[in-house]
């Protein structure tokens, strides 16, 4: 079986380049069959992932980095027979949160689509999306990286409005003003925020959680709330279990899709189950080197 690492160098602070050296000492030792690429531009680890994806032989396709990287893996390995693997080596790496809560043995996973993307963790529309957004503007301007996701929170309540949908959720129709809505297939998003506790990513159902329109005063409260996994009990939160659902707004929406801002009036979710092989039975030494 052959392996191949797409490595993005810059995630987790340059701490990749030296997993990328291990990866390669552990495969000579095992005389593994391997190729190991380093990503250079936006993109190329989905064009570097299509390109070995039809091989002929079987292939599995390591996601070297943080949930950027796994994202640009994931929408080129869709539609093949190539199995996925995971090593999380970036700062936020909260896909692989979720993974302890299932059984080793399970491989096939369940995957999202909105419009012409995929997501294998959490979609959001609404205040959290805004903050990301920021967040990735804020990259290019000379502020601390430790600062900037809370610059970004300072910002966006400053100029956030709430955003007016129609919405349609296992056949319920509304037009409704929102401060947020998450299509969570994974569980933790935003650096270690538990969006979705119960979320399962082999059960063929998105938890959506649609918050209300909230005032700007009582937003900081409900995102203490979220930091603390207690937002279920507020009265503005209304969960869903759903496959499919679809957004429209007059409005071109801002929607994180695991760290990709895409644009659109019309949003139609869909969730592909056990879409992708998650490769989990790997070498030892391979397997430690997740788990690190």
């Amino acid at each position: 079986m052959k392996r191949v690492f797409i490595i993005n160098p810059i995630a987790g602070n340059g701490c990749t380049l030296k997993i990328g050296k291990i990866i390669e000492s552990i495969c000579n030792e095992q005389q593994i069959d391997y190729q190991i690429h380093y990503t250079n531009k936006p993109k190329e680890a989905t064009e570097l992932t299509k390109l070995h994806s039809y091989n002929l032989e079987p292939t599995v396709i390591y996601s070297v980095g943080g949930d950027g990287t796994l994202s640009e893996v994931v929408n080129g390995i869709i539609g093949s027979k190539a199995m996925l693997g995971i090593i999380p080596a970036g700062s936020g790496n909260d896909f692989v949160r979720t993974l302890p809560t299932i059984n080793e043995s399970i491989s096939k996973i369940d995957i999202g689509q909105v419009n012409e993307h995929y997501f294998i963790n959490i979609a959001s529309i609404g205040i959290d999306a805004e903050i990301a957004y920021n967040a990735g503007k804020m990259k290019n301007m000379k502020i601390p990286k430790s600062w900037i996701y809370n610059a970004s929170i300072l910002y966006t309540l400053g100029q956030y409005k709430n955003k007016i949908i129609d919405y349609n959720i296992n056949d319920e129709q509304a037009t409704k003003k929102i401060t947020l809505l998450a299509i969570c297939n994974g569980r933790y998003y935003g650096g270690g925020f538990c969006m979705a506790p119960n979320a399962l990513i082999d059960d063929g159902a998105f938890d959506v959680y649609l918050v209300d329109a909230m005032p700007k005063i009582k937003i900081p409260g409900a995102l203490l709330k979220l930091k603390k996994q207690l937002h279920e009990q507020l009265s503005v939160i209304h969960k869903y279990n759903s496959n499919h659902l679809s957004i429209d707004s007059d409005e071109k929406l801002v929607c994180n899709v695991d760290g990709e801002i895409i644009y659109d009036n019309h949003l139609d979710f869909k969730l592909l189950e056990k879409e992708i092989t998650l490769y989990n039975h790997d070498d030892l030494k391979i397997k430690q080197l997740i788990r690190k």
